[in-house]
């Protein structure tokens, strides 16, 4: 009871390109949901005197603004990440440089003080 079946393995981490992937196809998803939404509710409630927009035009316009998106605002959302991502690899490796660097540095720090303080206590005592 509570122990993991023999032939399963634990589940990898995604790699960057995977969830790359998933974003843009979860930007992708949300991006033709809100239209389609739009036009539903256009339909229910159509507005009087106000002329059919023809299906062509419709399907034209999203396909341009989708076209813009993935041509000009992925990409730079896209190079917004991977900018983050590389500034978080390089300050875990400057961490994992300076840590004992740091270290070093207060033990020789406390080190002198306590020298200081063993050398003004005998030159107080006779």
């Amino acid at each position: 009871m509570g122990q993991p079946h023999g032939d399963a393995a634990p589940c990898p981490a995604p790699q960057p390109g995977e969830m790359k992937a998933v974003t843009g196809a979860v930007l992708l998803l949300l991006l033709l949901l809100g239209p389609v939404q739009a036009a539903l509710s256009r339909r229910e409630a159509p507005a009087e005197g106000a002329p059919e927009v023809p299906a062509e035009d419709f399907f034209s316009r999203h396909l341009q603004s989708f076209s813009d998106f993935m041509t000009k605002d992925l990409p730079q959302r896209l190079q917004v990440e991977e900018m983050r991502s590389q500034a978080e690899a390089y300050l875990d490796r400057a961490n994992k440089q300076l840590t004992p660097l740091a270290q070093e540095l207060r033990s020789n720090v406390l080190g002198l003080f306590s020298s200081l303080l063993d050398l003004g206590k005998s030159k107080e005592q006779p």
